[in-house]
């Protein structure tokens, strides 16, 4: 498991939230939320994050302008249950040239149950290409200090 700021574990630190609903297709034997399923409710917040962030642009453009994921970690540290509510916290850990890197933290009944963050690469017609000025922008309202910036 990899090293994580433990500030990533407070859900009072996410600048923004997205409730999932705990479903039932996605319990294993032992009652507990698989980690396939987690990695949805990830998918899912990573896709509710970009439309409040960048509602007003179409993605994919006519022009072939996309973003697409590039890489995803996920740390669990406990499990999650059924039934039940789990929220997850997200913000901007770091926006590079082409690529933005969310940080997110899944939280039921309080409880960090794991962390994820998941690269993001914008795109055009002929690949990777320098994030445009107003997702920067709009990405930097996002932005997740860590723990020795607050």
């Amino acid at each position: 498991m990899s090293r994580i700021d433990p500030h990533r574990l407070d859900p009072s630190c996410y600048p923004l939230k997205v409730e999932i609903l705990a479903r039932y297709a996605d319990v294993d034997p032992l009652w507990h939320i698989n980690n396939v399923a987690i990695a949805q409710y990830y998918e899912e917040a990573r896709v509710t994050a970009g439309a409040r962030m960048f509602g007003d642009v179409r993605i994919p453009t006519p022009a072939g302008e996309r973003v697409l994921i590039a890489h995803q970690s996920i740390d669990y540290l406990r499990e999650a249950a059924y039934p039940g509510t789990l929220e997850v916290g997200i913000g901007v850990l770091k926006i590079g040239n082409a690529s933005y890197t969310f940080g997110m933290g899944m939280f039921q009944d309080g409880r960090c149950v794991s962390v994820s963050s998941a690269v993001m690469v914008f795109a055009d017609a002929s690949g990777p290409a320098r994030l445009p000025d107003l997702f920067r922008g709009r990405l930097e309202e996002w932005l997740l200090g860590s723990a020795a910036e607050r």
